[in-house]
């Protein structure tokens, strides 16, 4: 197994860069960490994980032709861990006052067995404000990770024809992700590096095999896992004979117990 990145070109327009005024800044309280206002224009060509035993049987997932535009406001600082573990980075995203939100598009591949699956991805005025994440090292190798999720997404566009072409794409309007029951005011903790652990590392099985591991750990303390919520304002798909609209979607509770994903080889 093989995790491979390539054709990385980051280009940051500096025409496109543009200093935040103190208002926009003051909204940021990173306490005795970093904090910082970025407005970004970035390309990148493309993004590659694969998986193969050959390089005749490719099994990759490829983001090609990446953009990212828009603001990102965020703070870093250094936590002691809970007693027994260690210091952990917190990365937390403010909102900050007249910023603009993310636009993220890119171009999805998945070939396996042959055969590739493509379709355009945009993503549309993300907003991250009250999201978090939280990184150390965990103790077999790898990352520990804690993650508060508070975000908005205006429009998710799935466009199999090629990014900007609407026939027959999905969108998904009026995305929003956060703590059940808090109407959009408080992250869904999807992990904690403390109480519930996600872990990204490389794990060996039975035979001995190395393996890509993604996960969630079983909650450490007493009572469940935390609750999230899903909300989308409307599902529309455009078919030939014009457009489907399947109106509203929401899921009031989710939790996570425990997710473990391995690529295997």
């Amino acid at each position: 197994m093989f995790m491979a990145f390539s054709h990385i070109c980051i280009n940051a327009d500096a025409t496109g860069l543009q200093p935040l005024d103190d208002s926009a800044l003051s909204d940021i309280r990173g306490r005795d960490g970093v904090s910082f206002g970025v407005n970004l224009n970035v390309n990148i060509g493309s993004v590659i994980v694969g998986a193969t035993d050959s390089a005749s049987n490719p099994a990759t997932i490829a983001l090609n032709n990446v953009v990212v535009t828009g603001t990102v406001a965020s703070t870093l600082d250094v936590t002691a861990g809970a007693s027994g573990n260690p210091s952990y980075l917190n990365w937390a995203f403010p909102s900050i006052a007249g910023a603009n939100n993310l636009q993220f598009g890119y171009d999805l591949a998945i070939t396996a067995n042959g055969s590739t699956f493509g379709t355009g991805v945009q993503l549309q005025n993300m907003a991250f404000g009250g999201t978090s994440m939280q990184l150390t090292p965990y103790t077999n190798g790898g990352v520990t990770f804690g993650l508060g999720l508070d975000l908005q997404i205006g429009n998710l566009l799935l466009q199999p024809n090629g990014r900007g072409n609407t026939a027959g794409q999905m969108n998904l309007s009026g995305i929003a992700i956060s703590a059940a029951g808090s109407n959009g005011t408080a992250p869904w903790a999807l992990a904690d590096v403390n109480a519930q652990p996600g872990i990204f590392n490389i794990a060996v099985d039975s035979s001995g095999n190395p393996n890509l591991q993604w996960g969630i750990g079983w909650p450490t303390t007493p009572g469940t896992a935390p609750s999230g919520s899903l909300q989308i304002n409307n599902i529309t798909f455009a078919t030939p004979e014009g457009n489907v609209n399947l109106g509203s979607s929401s899921i009031g509770s989710i939790q996570i117990q425990y997710l473990n994903i391995r690529f295997k080889s």
